[in-house]
């Protein structure tokens, strides 16, 4: 069974960040691969990171080890192991 891995401080206030900036697809947008869409929204929230105080980051920072603690009290003897390439 795939058990995900705990999302990072980056990918929390990612989520968020979309959440709160992405904007409904028109009939001419809908056109478009969201592909370009999610890649120009993630540059925009990797500059947002980037523009970020510690202490904004440190509030993610708590989020994302809360996430931690409760993945682990979910999943007790999960370890990360990456799949091998073929």
């Amino acid at each position: 069974d795939f058990v995900p891995r705990p999302k990072n401080s980056f990918f929390i206030f990612r989520n968020q960040y979309v959440r709160q900036n992405a904007r409904r697809p028109n009939a001419v947008k809908a056109r478009y691969s969201s592909l370009c869409t999610d890649r120009s929204m993630s540059k925009r929230a990797r500059d947002a990171w980037r523009a970020l105080s510690q202490s904004e980051r440190n509030h993610f920072k708590a989020l994302a080890e809360v996430e931690k603690h409760e993945h682990a009290q979910a999943h007790p003897g999960y370890r990360f192991r990456p799949a091998k390439r073929a």
